[in-house]
């Protein structure tokens, strides 16, 4: 049974010692007059992000390297992607939107904050909730509103420390969402719903007076991503808007005293249809678990009934050993794979015993009965450098 990151050359740990997002968030922390929380970003220039009177940092979800280049080298994202400098960082792990999103919203880690996947396990509540959708695994409301949900997640905000505006730009209702509002510490908040309306807005935010942190967050490329594949044409014409609008912005932002900073959350895989494994068809697998696998599709998070871990390992050796590593829980944190920081109050009950990481082009899932299940074209979440590697712009705009 493949057991410890390395033994299939397929995963990539993040750089928390100043390689990674997370050391970035700990760079502007600390370029905005406050104490980083964490090692900052190696050679980041940090006394222009802090000179700057508008610092924005623009997240394009799902834009992994990989992705990028290959696009470049069928001659798309030429503006802006192919025409500035960029370095290459490692995201947070899991390298899934609701552990990366929250990372940017605070500057906390993944240990710290415990927002360990799309799907998350809430021992408190008696549920596993879509976090960021407010929703159970059956789609209705997680709880209802009389839930103090910022008490209830109690994330550490390392950036409520920074003084000035600080602002959420999210696209349609997210930066109102139940989620948003419980999580980090905005001044000010807007959405908007189109490429064009994303660039204006954070325009028209840069141009109000006094000093200001933008973080603005782009969520369309992934949705592409998962319902067409990486390489789909119309997922890579969508990034090609995406790298003109950018263009356009760099051009819209000269002479207004603002740093830009571009990056991702983390990359994607292309499932392989004929690699798509139900896990509940797996002989035993699913008597072995309390509950459903948390997680996401590329991080199956599995929770073992008392007394049946060898059983578990067993099975997972016999009938997935040649296609996914297994890694615990003790190895998780042994190895610091959430990141550094005081773990949060929650940490390890949400952290499950076991997590399958799949090889590249597989994918696991497992049916809610009575619902149903729509499988992606990509998805995300494991520790390939596919998924942790992503793209950093620092554009000095004037």
């Amino acid at each position: 049974m493949a057991g410890k990151p390395g033994e299939r050359g397929s995963t990539r740990p993040p750089e928390y010692t100043g390689g990674s997002v997370l050391n970035l968030m700990a760079s502007i922390v600390e370029a905005r007059g406050r104490a980083a929380p964490h090692p900052t970003l190696k050679d980041l220039p940090s006394a222009m992000l802090g000179r700057a009177v508008n610092l924005v940092y623009l997240v394009v979800d799902g834009l992994g390297i990989r992705q990028m280049d290959r696009a470049l080298e069928a001659g798309v994202g030429t503006a802006f992607f192919g025409r500035l400098p960029r370095r290459i960082l490692t995201t947070v792990w899991p390298a899934t939107t609701a552990a990366v999103v929250t990372t940017l919203s605070t500057a906390a880690s993944p240990a710290e904050h415990a927002v360990l996947g799309w799907h998350l396990l809430l021992p408190e509540l008696g549920m596993e909730a879509t976090i960021l959708l407010g929703l159970t695994r059956t789609g209705v409301p997680m709880a209802p509103r009389t839930l103090d949900l910022r008490r209830y997640l109690a994330v550490p905000d390392h950036l409520k420390r920074v003084p000035g505006t600080r602002t959420l730009l999210s696209y349609r209702q997210i930066a109102r969402s139940r989620y948003s509002t419980a999580v980090g510490s905005w001044t000010r908040r807007g959405g908007y719903s189109t490429l064009r309306g994303l660039r204006r807005r954070i325009v028209g935010e840069v141009r109000r007076p006094g000093r200001k942190l933008i973080y603005a967050y782009w969520p369309v490329y992934d949705t592409f991503c998962h319902n067409h594949g990486t390489g789909h044409p119309w997922t890579l014409r969508h990034l090609g808007h995406v790298d003109q609008e950018l263009s356009a912005l760099v051009e819209n932002l000269s002479g207004t005293d603002t740093v830009l900073v571009v990056t991702a959350d983390h990359g994607l895989v292309d499932n392989l249809p004929e690699r798509a494994v139900d896990l509940s068809l797996i002989p035993g697998l699913m008597d072995c678990l309390t509950i459903l696998p948390a997680g996401d599709a590329r991080q199956i998070a599995c929770f073992v009934r008392p007394g049946r871990e060898k059983q578990f390992r067993e099975i997972v050796g016999r009938h997935l050993g040649d296609c996914c590593i297994c890694l615990s829980a003790e190895e998780i944190l042994k190895n610091g794979y959430l990141g550094p920081g005081r773990r949060h109050p929650a940490l390890l009950r949400r952290l499950a015993d076991y997590v399958l990481l799949p090889d590249e082009g597989v994918s696991f899932h497992v049916p809610v009965p009575g619902v149903k299940t729509e499988l992606h074209k990509a998805d995300h979440g494991g520790m390939s450098p596919a998924e942790i590697d992503v793209p950093l712009y620092v554009v000095d705009c004037g």
